[in-house]
Order: structure tokens, then sequence, then C-alpha cells
């Protein structure tokens, strides 16, 4: 016995699976490998597909990001602005009320003038009737009550000129 076949059954053997081979190339390996390539395509899209995906998402990250600076931004702008405006008006009214405290202190300035005035008349006019009922009383007669104002007055101004 040999440990090799006959040839013709080789041969047979050998075109057989030949046979195999092309009927499995022609129906099985070709649908298999359009199976694999279609599996291939829409892995491939699903890759490009996620890619596209995670660059919107970082386009969107970065529209995001610049939004939330510009938000940031414009909050800072608006506290400086705001703090600004609240010292303008702490300064307008701190000058209001100095100027009302100046419009008061000027009136009362002027109501202290008038009532020294008063006062300063009424002064005069008592020295001028004591005076004048004073010199009554030394004279022993009533001089003209005019006069005496006269008198007195003249008197009571050359006093002033003096005290000035």
């Amino acid at each position: 016995m040999s440990i090799l076949p006959e040839p013709r059954v080789l041969i047979m053997q050998a075109l057989g699976f030949l046979i195999v081979l092309l009927v499995l190339r022609k129906f099985l390996f070709k649908a298999a490998g359009e199976v694999f390539e279609a599996r291939q395509r829409d892995v491939e899209s699903y890759y490009s597909a996620a890619e596209q995906d995670r660059k919107a998402a970082a386009e969107l990250k970065a529209d995001y990001e610049q939004h939330l600076a510009n938000i940031e931004s414009e909050m800072r702008a608006k506290i400086t602005e705001a703090a600004k405006e609240a010292q303008t008006l702490r300064d307008e009214i701190i000058a209001e009320a100095r100027q009302k405290a100046e419009q008061a202190l000027a009136r009362a300035e002027e109501q202290i003038g008038r009532e020294k005035d008063k006062a300063i008349l009424e002064i005069k006019t008592r020295v001028a009737d004591l005076a004048v009922n004073a010199a009554a009383k030394l004279i022993g007669e009533r001089l003209d009550d005019e006069k005496h104002r006269q008198l007195v007055d003249n008197y009571i101004d050359e006093l002033e000129g003096i005290a000035k």
C-alpha cells in the first residue's frame, strides 16, 4: 500500500475541490465579500458621522464659551456702569444737600441780621425813651419829644461811631 493515492483519484479530488472552490467563490465568497464591504462602509460612515458630530459639538462648545465670555463682559460693564451711576447720584445728592444747607444757613443769617437790626432799633428806641425821661426829670420840664429823640439819636450815632 502506498501513501499516495492513485493519480486518477487525486486528480478527481483536486478537480472536485476546484469546482467546490469556484462555486463557493462565485456564490459564497462574493456574497460574504459584499456583506463585509457593506459593513465596512457602515462602520466608516458611523466613524465619519461621529467625527462630524464631534466637530459640531466642539464648535457649539466654542460658541457657548464665547457667548458666556460675552455675557460676563457685559455683566462687568453693566456693574461698572451702575457703580458709576451710583457715584454720580451720590455726588449729586451730596451737592444738593450742601446747596440746601448753604441756602438754609444763608436764610438763617439773613433772619439773624433782621432780628439783630430789629433788636438794635428797639434798644435805640428804649434808650431814647429812657434818656428823654431822665432828662425831663433832671431838667424838671418836658421838652418836645421830637427834639429829644433827635438829640438822643444823634448821641447814639456818635457813640456808635466811636465804638467802630
